[in-house]
């Protein structure tokens, strides 16, 4: 390979990285647990950060800008008995769940201040505090 070529090829390479969107960040700051962070990212996979990685890798989609659906991934036994707690509450979104397929559904608009994932509450935030 040509010297200017290697180097044309790695600027596309690295133009194309940088136009990448970033994930949309879901953050629990650490009160009596640590920091931990949902990821959503741009590709539709879901990374937990910081706690809940056994449902790591997860995937997420949009409809209508106004539902999130999050399906887990893992091993790790779908939590039934928190979210059958948590569906008549809706609080934080929670707008139902499917056991079978692992996916949980939010509304989650502009209005939406907070998901409630497990219960706890994860704020949007601009970048993941987690370890």
């Amino acid at each position: 390979m040509k010297p200017h070529l290697g180097y044309a090829t790695m600027a596309l390479l690295i133009s194309g990285c940088a136009s990448m969107p970033p994930p949309v960040v879901l953050e629990n700051t650490g009160t009596e647990f640590p920091t931990m962070c949902m990821l959503l990212q741009p590709d539709g996979s879901l990374i937990f950060r910081g706690g809940f990685a056994f449902y790591n890798p997860g995937t997420w989609r949009r409809a209508d800008n106004d539902v999130l659906t999050i399906t887990l991934g893992g091993t790790e036994q779908f939590p039934t008995p928190v979210f059958k707690e948590q569906l008549p509450k809706h609080i934080g979104g929670l707008l139902g769940f499917d056991e079978k397929r692992r996916e949980i559904t939010y509304r989650f608009d502009a209005k939406t201040e907070f998901l409630n994932f497990g219960n706890f509450y994860f704020y949007r935030a601009t970048s993941c505090h987690a370890s």
